[in-house]
């Protein structure tokens, strides 16, 4: 994988300050550690003290304190399968509803250039939590993604005519990113995969392309549409494709096999990040790989 392998053990903790948690959990080899902090409590000072340890960053809500960080690092430790760290024992008491924002993660990109803040949610009918990416309607997020992800596949040789032909994503969470890409590398046009058929979509001569696919954020079935207006843009061509999370893999996996069937090949994979397992893709590069 081109991104920074995480595969390490997660330890979390709660903590009342960064400088308690530095103590405690800075300088590990043995894990990936993470502390969680009362909100009003973390400035910019802490948030540089705790990257500099290497200790990812997670917040209560705003009038949480030091039992709610508890309660929080102990929820995050049972549900993610993580250790929790020596003198950690949480705090009973009534957790977040499905859907419920219980805290916040600080998401790194890249730790010099960016990060930003995401809403820690439990997902409906599972007892797991993400941090939400959500890049809709988030203009400088997207811009700064766009030009990370072009700086990176830069910088592995992945560029038009040298690598790829073609840009493809899939709706909508990656449009904004993708068209700030490819205007980065030059190119004008570009192929956004639908979630559904349309009925402006021919029908004749050519069908639009429709493939099953599996989101571990969507609820039911959900189907990537390629629309035969956008053939000519794919069919015989070397496709970069590209999408703002990849978890379970299933939806860059149904992708792949639909522009095989549109007579594309793909030529390499790209996301900003990564949280599960590397899929099984041709040249896969990730920005970062977070805890949520």
């Amino acid at each position: 994988m081109s991104a920074v392998a995480m595969t390490s053990p997660v330890i979390i903790g709660a903590y009342a300050d960064a400088t308690r948690a530095v103590a405690a959990l800075g300088g590990r080899a043995d894990a990936r550690p993470a502390a969680v902090l009362p909100r009003g409590v973390v400035d910019d000072d802490a948030r540089l003290a705790l990257r500099d340890a290497g200790i990812e960053c997670l917040t209560t809500l705003e009038a949480g304190g030091p039992a709610e960080a508890g309660w929080l690092a102990r929820e995050l430790a049972d549900t993610q399968g993580w250790r929790l760290a020596d003198g950690n024992v949480g705090t009973p008491g009534a957790g977040g509803a499905p859907g419920d924002v219980v805290g916040w993660y600080e998401l790194r990109i890249a730790p010099r250039a960016l990060t930003t803040d995401r809403p820690i949610t439990r997902l409906h009918g599972a007892r797991q939590y993400i941090a939400s990416f959500n890049l809709l309607g988030q203009g400088r997020l997207n811009q700064r993604c766009g030009e990370l992800l072009y700086e990176r596949l830069s910088d592995e040789g992945i560029a038009p005519d040298a690598s790829f032909d073609t840009v493809v994503c899939s709706e909508s969470k990656a449009v904004g990113m993708v068209q700030v890409l490819v205007e980065s590398f030059g190119v004008d046009r570009y192929v956004v995969l639908r979630k559904g058929l349309k009925n402006y979509m021919p029908r004749a001569p050519r069908a639009p392309l429709v493939e099953e696919a599996a989101s571990i954020t969507t609820a039911g079935a959900q189907s990537l549409v390629l629309d035969p207006l956008d053939l000519a843009l794919v069919e015989g061509r070397r496709v970069l494709l590209v999408d703002d999370v990849v978890a379970t893999g299933g939806t860059v996996r149904a992708a792949c096999r639909l522009l095989g069937r549109a007579g594309a090949s793909v030529a390499a994979t790209a996301t900003v990040l990564l949280k599960g397992p590397e899929p099984e893709v041709p040249r896969f590069v990730a920005l970062a790989r977070p805890l949520l």
